[in-house]
């Protein structure tokens, strides 16, 4: 895969994840083809970022004619059109697969009039202060935290490398100065009170 190195900051942040992480960046999962949203394709190079809005963090890239799953939309603070889509492609020592974040509506290709509300979804409460990750897993980079005790819209489900759940899931409280509303990423599966084994498969590829 080509080497696309959007900033220094995210390969920096990258190359730390792969030295304390449970695989590559661009490592695909062996967990199925098949899974939630539908394809779509960036028609340029574009951002991914952690909550409705081109001013939250940006935790990843979707690359023109990459394979994003589009999951859900929600609108920004200005009533514009934000895509919840997962990147099925990593970059190597950039980006890892299944990377996750909203992206501009206007900037993807084929995305369905009839795409849910990322509000649309099941909630789940967790236990603990626990961590929104971009990708599945532990060692990939934090996007934002879902404190103990508060919901989560829970998405889909999909294994890490080692074969351990995580979850995909959408904060539903911000914190002022902390954490935007609606904050996604995928969080640890114990540190969710209820079960989530009737979840659907985040997919793979």
């Amino acid at each position: 895969m080509r080497l696309k190195n959007w900033k220094i900051a995210a390969a920096v942040a990258m190359a730390s994840a792969v030295v304390a992480g449970t695989g590559l960046p661009g490592q695909a999962s062996e967990f199925g083809s098949l899974g939630i949203g539908t394809q779509v394709t960036p028609r340029v190079d574009t951002g991914m970022y952690a909550a409705p809005g081109l001013s939250t963090p940006r935790v990843g890239t979707a690359w023109a004619g990459d394979n994003v799953a589009a999951v859900c939309r929600q609108r920004d603070s200005n009533g514009q059109d934000m895509v919840l889509g997962i990147d099925r492609v990593g970059h190597t020592g950039v980006q890892w697969s299944n990377t996750v974040g909203y992206i501009w509506e206007a900037d993807l290709v084929g995305v369905p009039t009839s795409l849910l509300t990322c509000t649309a979804y099941g909630t789940y409460s967790t236990l603990r202060d626990t961590g929104l990750y971009t990708a599945p897993g532990l060692s990939t980079p934090r996007a934002g935290t879902v404190w103990g005790g508060e919901r989560l819209y829970g998405i889909c489900q999909i294994p890490d490398s080692n074969g351990r759940r995580m979850v995909l899931g959408v904060a539903v409280s911000g914190r002022a100065g902390v954490q935007v509303a609606n904050t996604v990423g995928y969080v640890w599966n114990p540190d969710i009170a209820q079960s989530t084994d009737a979840l659907r498969d985040c997919g793979a590829s």
